[in-house]
């Protein structure tokens, strides 16, 4: 759509100025004032130096007044791409300590209560007498 409407501007424009061009061939003179200088060039010419240096004159002032958003948009690319190495480095680590936990988890075993819980082995009973602890290491 958008390079339909731009077909639609441009293409009357671009017949527009060779009209232009075609019927104004005559020359006159420029005087431009503060050098002392006179040029003497064709009207559609003249015009068409000028309109160009304003199309290439808006465009520096645009480009300009865009830097400040550019560099915000630079910063939070930077602080994204900081974010997501950070999160897959703390990724890495949770599944480097899910593993580690899994391999040192110690057989459970029932305790035999009313309420069912469970308790490690080595907070059980040893044979020894009540309430000592074993001595398994």
């Amino acid at each position: 759509m958008r390079r339909l409407i731009s077909w639609l501007i441009m293409v009357p424009t671009a017949v527009a100025v060779v009209i232009f061009a075609l019927h104004n061939k005559e020359p006159i003179a420029l005087n431009l004032w503060p050098f002392a200088l006179v040029v003497e060039m064709e009207l559609y010419l003249i015009l068409t130096l000028i309109l160009a240096a304003g199309v290439v004159l808006g465009g520096v002032v645009s480009w300009a007044g865009g830097g400040r958003l550019r560099a915000e948009l630079r910063k939070q690319t930077y602080e994204g791409e900081v974010a997501r190495r950070e999160l897959r480095s703390a990724q890495d680590r949770i599944a480097a300590l899910e593993g580690e936990v899994k391999g040192l988890k110690a057989p459970q075993i029932s305790h035999g209560g009313a309420d069912g819980a469970t308790v490690p082995t080595a907070q059980l009973p040893g044979p020894e007498g009540a309430g000592q602890t074993s001595s398994a290491a």
